[in-house]
């Protein structure tokens, strides 16, 4: 066959005759109609996913040669990773027998819900993730459909139309090359050219037929030729829509019946792979895995969901013990966010009990209680430091935790660090402009001083333990001398500070947070979580646990909770006081920078 019509297209049937003629051209036409039916019955079977019956005929095998394709794990690769698997699935399950009490606790927390609903959504977004990119993956399946030497009973040898030389043990296998993936594939997407090899076969010659669509051949037809190289075919870099196909029929000399022959396919694609598969993968193992996990994260969600909705089956935690009813605790709006939280953990364990939490301020919380006297099974409250005054005398202390407080300024405020000194210069009045603090005369901007009402226990610290240079005495912050914290009252004389007080420690880091040369105090827990402000320290050491103990820093007091009395025992007041001393609590206090009165910390909170 001229090497000029090997891109014509040709039938199977049409070359069967072909190359039967050129074989025994001393045949009559009746017997070359009877071989060349007897072929055509032979590749019906094929295209049926049935073997050839001719001998030497073999199924290949399924599996992908793709040299180029970085992503393939070898044996050890998939052997390693199956152990670390299955190291995994036995270490969760020991800890689900050994540690099922921590497990339990863990999961209904606030932060087992967190992490399991993440979960949730990462193994979902992944397994979304795999599926899209499986489906727009490039995949270019060439399956061999048939591999077998010419079924001729006369002869091994045939010669060719054009062919100089007979070809000895002439076979023909014939080549569905198809884009199988969801996205087209361009010449460029190629990182080596689709070849296919025949070890121990010489190629004679190679025919591109049955294009679909038509239009196919002339895009192939525009392309360089076929390249044949003794025992290999090297295929054009040709472009691929989806589902576009085409057949190859190669004639090769050294097919021996009775012989098994291999076909190997090489080549590679970029962000894709060639595949001796037929059709489409329907799911890749990547996309069954992301699915696996995302079932057992929603299971897992399903459980703790179940948990947080009924009394849990373990034995629950030390220290806690559920009493259903409802109470309501009021007071420290400086620790109305841990409050929150703890009254949210009792919830979770015990979700038959209701915990109310308000913060008007310590003041007004105890308040609150002295005048619930008839109630006051049904009421707590939270105060920053002790009220000893006579009307509280009815009330039980019982300390709680270390609170550490700080001094915040707005961010044009031209000072990092302030004097004990200073400090109470500010806040008693003495000092009205930056400079008078700095000694910087551009420093003119005005000291906005924000405080907080005498109602708070922040401002009752600041008073006996800042302010105050003697122990056991008090010294008042600045009487307020605006309303907007921004101008002066009418008729207040121009050579007093800017001074105005807040109700809550939210609101005073607000107004601190959107006032030129404003300066503040809260707990360090508020500040951190604040914007627009910074935190200001005191002769040069911060608000944290070890300048309290190491240093000396002045500025905390102790968090106590306020009962009627002394609960009775087995009361709702008395089991959730006795929660908030737990262990669960103190982690969830410490997640709030205040540490639990309880051990080593007990002594220091006897201080105050």
């Amino acid at each position: 066959m001229p090497s000029s019509d090997r891109r014509a297209r040709h039938s199977v049937d049409e070359l069967t005759k072909q190359l039967l003629v050129a074989a025994y051209s001393e045949q009559d036409p009746s017997w070359i109609d009877e071989q060349a039916a007897t072929a055509g019955e032979r590749i019906a079977q094929a295209k049926q996913a049935q073997p050839s019956t001719a001998a030497g005929a073999r199924r290949l095998s399924d599996a992908v040669v793709n040299r180029a394709d970085p992503r393939r794990r070898t044996a050890g690769q998939r052997f390693v990773f199956g152990i670390a698997l299955a190291t995994v699935a036995v270490v969760a399950a020991v800890l689900g027998v050994t540690e099922r009490q921590w497990v339990a606790e863990a999961a209904i927390s606030a932060v087992g819900i967190g992490g399991v609903l993440a979960g949730v959504a990462v193994t979902s977004v992944g397994t979304i993730v795999s599926y899209v990119r499986s489906r727009r993956e490039r995949v270019l399946s060439c399956r061999v459909r048939i591999d077998a030497p010419f079924g001729v009973d006369i002869g091994e040898t045939v010669r060719l139309e054009g062919e100089r030389h007979a070809v000895a043990d002439p076979g023909v296998v014939v080549v569905r090359i198809k884009n199988t993936g969801g996205t087209a594939i361009d010449p460029e997407d190629y990182v080596s050219p689709l070849s296919l090899h025949f070890p121990g076969r010489t190629v004679v010659s190679v025919d591109a037929t049955e294009f679909e669509p038509a239009e196919l051949q002339k895009v192939l037809a525009g392309l360089p030729e076929f390249t044949i190289e003794q025992d290999r075919v090297k295929l054009p870099m040709i472009g691929l829509r989806p589902e576009h196909s085409f057949k190859l029929i190669i004639v090769l000399s050294g097919t021996k019946p009775g012989s098994k022959h291999q076909v190997v396919v090489e080549g590679g694609l970029r962000e894709g792979r060639i595949t001796t598969r037929e059709g489409k993968q329907k799911v890749r193992p990547e996309t069954l895995v992301w699915g696996g996990l995302t079932a057992i994260c929603a299971g897992a969600f399903a459980v703790v969901l179940l948990l947080n909705n009924v009394t849990p089956f373990t034995r629950l935690p030390e220290g806690v013990s559920c009493v259903p009813g409802s109470l309501t605790a009021e007071g420290s709006s400086a620790f109305g966010r841990a409050a929150t939280e703890l009254a949210g953990t009792y919830h979770a364990y015990c979700p038959e009990t209701s915990i109310r939490i308000r913060t008007p301020g310590s003041r007004e919380g105890l308040e609150r209680l002295a005048d619930a006297a008839e109630d006051g099974t049904r009421h707590l409250a939270f105060s920053d430091g002790r009220f000893d005054e006579p009307q509280f005398r009815e009330l039980v202390a019982q300390p709680l935790a270390i609170v550490p407080f700080t001094f915040v300024a707005s961010d044009d405020v031209p000072v990092g660090s302030l004097s004990l000194r200073d400090a109470r210069r500010i806040f008693t009045g003495a000092a009205r402009v930056w400079s008078d603090i700095t000694a910087n005369p551009r420093d003119t901007g005005e000291i906005r001083v924000v405080g907080r009402s005498t109602d708070s226990g922040t401002r009752r610290t600041l008073e006996r333990h800042v302010l105050s240079s003697t122990p056991g005495t008090q010294v008042g912050q600045v009487d307020p001398t605006s309303d907007s914290c921004r101008d002066r009252r009418p008729g207040v004389p121009p050579g007093l500070p800017i001074v105005c007080e807040q109700g809550s420690t939210g609101d005073l880091i607000d107004r601190v947070a959107n006032l030129d040369g404003a300066i503040g105090y809260a707990d360090v827990s508020d500040a951190d979580q604040a914007t627009g402000v910074k935190k200001i320290n005191l002769d040069g050491y911060g608000a944290t646990l070890g300048d309290i103990r190491d240093h000396d820093y002045p500025f905390w007091t102790v968090e106590y909770v306020y009962s009627h009395g002394r609960p009775e025992p087995g009361s709702l007041p008395e089991v959730f006081t006795t929660f908030l001393l737990a262990r669960e609590s103190s982690a969830v206090m410490e997640g709030f920078q205040y540490y639990s009165c309880v051990g080593e910390m007990g002594a220091l909170c006897a201080l105050r």
